[in-house]
């Protein structure tokens, strides 16, 4: 089976063999096995997420703002890229400091915002998540390496098409 341009192209040999009390399956586009195959990876990765013992009964949000701080992000900027509601993030941020894994610091830029950035703690605790985060998701989806790289790049053109080039920036909020 190839995809192109939304259409599915099959040989022959792979067309559905009806028979007159057989229900005639539709024809499924590239587009929405794409999409059925992300929204299956999502939940099994979100289910995963949830049965992770390590994280000291962090939640979901907790664990996925713990990611994204690779480096100290304003909290406008933190739910711009995880597409939550900033009242989320400031409570999801509130946990984070209330278990000593995060701290509000100020910016030097501008002295008026504030910059969430990870306490030693935090950056260990980052590392495993990443690392369990990582090991489920090869064991989730199936993929060898060079395909998990590929997917890598693809994932990456969407996320950049999503969130736009402001991503590319830390610390600068669209």
């Amino acid at each position: 089976m190839k995809y192109s341009k939304g259409i599915t192209h099959k040989s022959a040999s792979q067309m559905p063999k009806h028979t007159a009390d057989s229900p005639v399956a539709e024809e499924i586009t590239a587009e929405i096995h794409a999409l059925r195959g992300v929204f299956a990876l999502y939940w099994r990765i979100d289910e995963a997420f949830g049965q992770l013992e390590f994280t000291g009964g962090l939640g979901r949000v907790e664990c996925f703002l713990l990611m994204q701080l690779d480096c100290p992000r304003r909290m406008g900027e933190l739910a711009r890229i995880l597409l939550m509601v900033p009242s989320t993030v400031t409570s999801a941020a509130d946990r984070l400091e209330q278990e000593g894994l995060a701290l509000r610091v100020r910016d030097e830029k501008d002295r008026r915002a504030f910059r969430l950035q990870l306490t030693q703690k935090g950056r260990s605790l980052r590392l495993e998540l990443e690392k369990r985060a990582g090991d489920a998701f090869r064991q989730i989806c199936g993929l060898n390496a060079e395909e998990i790289q590929e997917f890598a790049v693809l994932s990456g053109k969407i996320h950049q098409e999503i969130l736009g080039p402001a991503e590319q920036r830390p610390g600068k909020e669209t």
